[in-house]
C-alpha cells in the first residue's frame, strides 16, 4: 500500500486538491495549474509548491477527469469533430495514466526515466485537451 504524506492539519496533498475541485469544479477542466499553485502556496506558506506537489495535482487532476468521462458527466464540446478528437485524446491519457500505474509498481527506481518521460507525454496530452 502506498504511503500516505500529511500536510498541514494531517491533510494529504491529494486530499486538499480534491477539496479545491469540490469547490471549484470549473478548475479541473483549466489549461492551466497556474490558479491552483497560487492556492496552495496561500494555504500552505511553509511549504511552497515543490515538483512532488505539481505531480500530486497532476495525478489527482487526472483521476478526477478520468471518473467524471466514466460517470457520463462529459464536458461539453462545440462540434462532432473537436468532440471526436478530444475523445481519442481522452483515451490516450487513459492508456499513458495505465503505462505509469504499471511502471511505478514494477519497479519505480529502475524506470524512473520511463516514470518521468510517460508523465511529461501524459501532461502534453491534458495540455492538449485543454486547448
Amino acid at each position: 500500500m502506498a504511503k500516505r504524506g500529511k500536510g498541514r492539519g494531517g491533510e494529504s496533498i491529494s486530499g486538499y486538491f480534491r477539496e479545491v475541485f469540490k469547490e471549484r469544479p470549473d478548475l479541473l477542466f483549466a489549461k492551466s495549474n497556474a490558479e491552483l499553485i497560487d492556492r496552495w502556496n496561500a494555504d500552505h506558506p511553509s511549504q511552497p509548491a515543490s515538483d512532488k506537489v505539481k505531480q500530486n495535482l497532476a495525478n489527482i487532476k487526472s483521476v478526477l477527469r478520468k471518473q467524471e468521462r466514466m460517470g457520463g458527466r462529459r464536458p461539453k464540446v462545440a462540434t462532432a469533430t473537436m468532440a471526436t478528437s478530444n475523445s481519442r485524446l481522452e483515451v490516450l491519457e487513459e492508456h499513458i495514466d495505465d503505462a505509469l500505474s504499471m511502471a511505478k509498481h514494477l519497479d519505480r527506481e529502475g524506470l524512473e526515466s520511463v516514470i518521468k518521460h510517460l508523465r511529461t507525454a501524459r501532461n502534453q496530452v491534458v495540455w492538449k485537451l485543454g486547448q
